[in-house]
């Protein structure tokens, strides 16, 4: 995600680091198709937690409780389904950080930019 400038700093800058927009839009791209692909699993998930997808293992207590066992560890706050919306929340909040942070970065390149422009 940046440019290390360490060895010969390019005209213009004191050296350390700076982003590059190019590997920041790819970023993106990729954190959005990880996005959709979580998207299209809580949707299998949520299929799969629906009563007409229920486990049939026989009129037992045994088998009953393992079907319920099944449907609950796929659709409830703590099965698949919850953990999913957990990791889909987390995710959203580190996307949503990461594009404040290049927003913020190129407006002080911008700023700074500003800066040394004649009018």
């Amino acid at each position: 995600m940046y440019v290390d400038n360490q060895g010969a700093a390019p005209t213009g800058t004191a050296g350390g680091w700076q982003v590059d927009p190019d590997q920041v839009r790819d970023f993106a791209e990729a954190v959005s198709q990880v996005r959709q692909h979580l998207d299209a699993i809580r949707t299998e998930v949520g299929e799969l937690a629906s009563p007409s997808y229920a486990p049939m293992l026989g009129t037992s207590p045994v088998g009953q409780e393992l079907a319920e066992k099944f449907t609950d560890r796929m659709g409830s706050e703590t099965g698949l389904r919850g953990q999913l919306d957990v990791a889909l929340k987390r995710m959203e909040e580190f996307v949503e950080s990461a594009e404040k942070t290049a927003a913020s970065y190129q407006e002080m390149d911008s700023d700074s930019a500003a800066g040394y422009r004649y009018s």
